[in-house]
């Protein structure tokens, strides 16, 4: 057998992403060794928090000159209390210098996440160098300051790198009112990004309420702009989608709007929004679009006549089902992500998808996020009544007739449902329904539920179902329960009904993924989790901002020390 050339060796670990496999190369012999870390450090984003700083600052010690020059991407985390509790006054400079280095000697630096800006100046001992360092940077592509920081228009004005996406926060950005604006003038954003408008290509905007520019001048166009996403929407009646389209003539991916301000949601404003923005787009719109995130009110105010490849649509209740036909008569989307509201009404439901809709073959990919909410936003006696009485095979029934003109191939039903212990105020979700919550995402009950919707929907090919939420409220059966466990007495123990209560209230999530195997009992095949997760990666089947918000969901600390 022939050796593997070393060029050739060389150039397969070029190719490498993962960091195990890259560390695993690294210890083979010391030529692969230097190749490895130098691939790891290109293709990894390097975190600098507590944790990491001191094994980081030790690994590129150890051969600075052919380590330093290849980070790529950095994300770096100190807070204060690092620099004034974990450190002595003699190795503070040392540690600050290391991070100006980092950020001067990276020569290739493309991507710094600083998701605590503030924080960390402060970490590193409120060093203007920092400042200016990162000013003075020409190589990045990527800028992410995510919380508010006073030096953040002095960077956005001055900044040396032709940077092709950015993520700010602009709350410290001094406006001429109380909500940020990105309406053109001396003091908004647009004034302060205008002389990297020709490169940039992605703009988020988080953590802060936004209005969009009603006219914005003539001059102002960001003509390699891709993507718009910002957090917090306010002003729904006063948007104009041809003011849109005006400053990002070349938007193609994706309009994302994660929550509205709901003081801003007046539903006629949002009708006269949506009949001049239609009527604006006969004369000049987008070619297409990717993907479009937001609330049923907003995009319904959008007017949008382009197709979208992906709608992701939050907040869908039975007093928003006009909006919802509309939007989707228009949009012809392959992927549909909808968010339901069900302590609104459980009406929504019928007829979910006008016949128009529902069998037109591009739909292939359905998201269907049912949220039920702890309190009550209604104030109709018959919804209430209908939610009292809900049972779990009503609810699924409903779906299913809902989806049955459909041609979908995948399909992702994820129930989000809490009972409070606040009295009246909690959603009286029936005691059936709250019990099959909690066993729908796994086991016999989603083998039963993946089943019939494989056996109403033939041209499925994967289901998959997630369950999340909570109870403090025993259910009715705890009484069953316990009396069986007492025995002849029949008498419990505080013991018993303690364990009894616990087994029906707390968290709970669960989740699985089956695949139409066409065998002739029709019998689905659970999905390893490894394979649900990266089939709805791949497959396009994501939960919106929101729908994650309402899950509740925390970040994980997940930071591998590599470099031990």
């Amino acid at each position: 057998m022939r050796e593997l050339h070393w060029d050739a060796l060389i150039s397969i670990c070029g190719h490498v992403q993962d960091a195990p496999s890259l560390l695993s190369i690294s210890l083979t012999c010391h030529t692969l060794h230097t190749i490895a870390v130098r691939r790891l450090l290109e293709s990894q984003v390097i975190v600098l928090n507590v944790k990491s700083i001191h094994s980081f600052r030790q690994f590129i010690d150890a051969d600075r000159e052919a380590r330093l020059p290849f980070v790529r991407r950095l994300n770096i985390d100190l807070p204060w209390c690092w620099y004034c509790r974990c450190l002595s006054e003699d190795n503070r400079p040392g540690f600050i210098q290391f991070v100006l280095d980092l950020l001067e000697q990276a020569a290739c630096l493309e991507s710094l996440v600083l998701p605590h800006p503030d924080e960390t100046y402060r970490g590193l001992g409120c060093d203007g160098r920092f400042l200016t360092t990162i000013i003075r940077l020409a190589t990045l592509r990527e800028l992410a300051l995510e919380e508010k920081w006073t030096p953040i228009s002095e960077i956005l004005r001055n900044t040396s790198s032709p940077l092709k996406n950015l993520r700010i926060h602009p709350g410290s950005i001094t406006t001429r009112s109380a909500a940020w604006s990105l309406f053109p003038g001396d003091d908004s954003l647009f004034s302060l990004l205008q002389h990297i408008a020709p490169t940039l290509e992605t703009l988020e905007v988080v953590k802060q309420t936004v209005s969009l520019p009603h006219s914005p001048s003539n001059n102002l166009v960001f003509p390699a702009m891709r993507s718009v996403k910002i957090d917090v929407l306010t002003q729904m009646g006063s948007i104009r989608t041809e003011s849109l389209v005006q400053l990002f003539p070349a938007l193609d991916d994706t309009l994302a709007f994660y929550r509205l301000d709901l003081i801003s949601s007046n539903v006629e404003k949002g009708r006269e929004a949506h009949e001049i923005n239609r009527e604006s787009q006969l004369r000049r719109t987008w070619k297409s679009l990717d993907r479009v995130v937001g609330d049923v009110r907003l995009i319904y105010a959008l007017g949008l006549v382009c197709p979208v490849r992906h709608l992701m649509i939050d907040g869908v209740s039975r007093h928003t089902k006009r909006q919802l036909d509309d939007i989707l008569l228009n949009a012809h989307p392959t992927h549909l992500k909808l968010t339901v509201d069900l302590s609104r009404g459980i009406g929504v439901l019928d007829d979910l998808l006008l016949p128009q809709v529902a069998s037109d073959s591009r739909l292939t990919h359905f998201v269907l996020f049912l949220s039920c909410a702890k309190y009550f936003t209604i104030a109709e006696e018959d919804d209430i009544a209908a939610i009292q009485m809900l049972e779990w095979t009503t609810l699924l029934g409903k779906v299913i007739a809902a989806l049955d003109r459909t041609r979908l191939s995948h399909l992702r039903v994820v129930l989000q449902c809490s009972m409070d212990e606040w009295g009246y105020t909690s959603v009286p979700y029936s005691e059936d329904f709250m019990r099959a919550a909690r066993h729908f995402g796994e086991g016999p009950m989603a083998l039963q539920v993946a089943y019939n919707f494989m056996n109403a929907l033939p041209t499925l090919q994967y289901v998959f179902l997630m369950t999340s939420g909570e109870s403090h409220l025993p259910l009715e059966s705890t009484r069953d329960s316990s009396e069986h466990r007492s025995g002849a007495s029949g008498h419990s123990t505080a013991q018993d009904q303690s364990l009894a209560q616990n087994a029906n209230s707390g968290e709970w999530l669960a989740s699985s993924g089956w695949r139409n195997t066409r065998s002739m009992d029709g019998i689905p095949e659970q999905l390893t989790s490894d394979m649900v997760e990266y089939l709805i990666e791949a497959e396009d089947l994501i939960l919106s901002r929101q729908d994650h918000y309402n899950l509740e969901e925390k970040p994980l600390d997940c930071v591998v020390e590599l470099w031990d």
